[in-house]
């Protein structure tokens, strides 16, 4: 029992050492095939026939479409953009078609104060207000469209009646009974006018 013992204690450390160091040796050389063999197949799988040409359709194809959605993109915005303007310009086109009544009255009440014997200053002040009501509209786009001595035309005059003029054209605007107006380059009511008839 003594000598088993003796021989265990006197067993040489270098050899156990020796022994560990073939032991990593192993397995190491087992972890390096192992990323030898990753190593192949990656290079396998990129020397593939046909490999490289995929990956660049594909790159063309998702270019394609990406600049197919930037470009419908902004054909939706310049499309919203334009429908804005259009909504806005009908909403002020209407509201101008209700106003033009409220304008023939507003010149009939000018008319008016012009052939009365109305304080001055009360005269003035509305005159005023009709200035600077028809400058306001003049800048928002509303135009008078103004029919007298021009010739008939029916997208711009309504006739309401004809007379004969021997010294004037024939088809020539005579009279006008209610002003015609325009927003921008629209007709908003033509004008009713007594015309020229030889």
């Amino acid at each position: 029992m003594m000598q088993k013992d003796v021989k265990a204690e006197g067993a040489d450390p270098n050899e156990s050492e020796a022994n560990a160091e073939d032991l990593n040796g192993v397995e190491s050389g087992e972890d390096a095939g192992d990323s030898e063999k990753a190593g192949d197949t990656a290079q396998s799988a990129a020397e593939e026939p046909g490999a490289g040409n995929n990956l660049a359709k594909e790159l063309d194809d998702m270019k394609h479409r990406y600049y197919r959605a930037l470009a419908d993109y902004q054909n939706l915005q310049r499309r919203t953009a334009k429908e804005v303007l259009e909504a806005r310009g009908r909403g002020v086109e209407d509201f101008l078609k209700n106003l033009l009544p409220v304008i023939d009255t507003l010149d009939k009440a000018m008319e008016q104060i012009s052939k009365s014997n109305i304080d001055k200053k009360i005269a003035d002040g509305l005159e005023m207000f009709s200035i600077q009501f028809s400058d306001m509209l003049s800048k928002e786009g509303l135009k008078e469209i103004n029919p007298i001595g021009k010739p008939f035309d029916p997208h711009f005059h309504e006739a309401m009646c004809k007379r004969c003029v021997e010294d004037q054209d024939d088809e020539i605007v005579l009279a006008e009974f209610e002003k015609g107006y325009m927003f921008k380059e629209r007709v908003l009511r033509t004008a009713k006018v007594e015309i020229n008839q030889k």
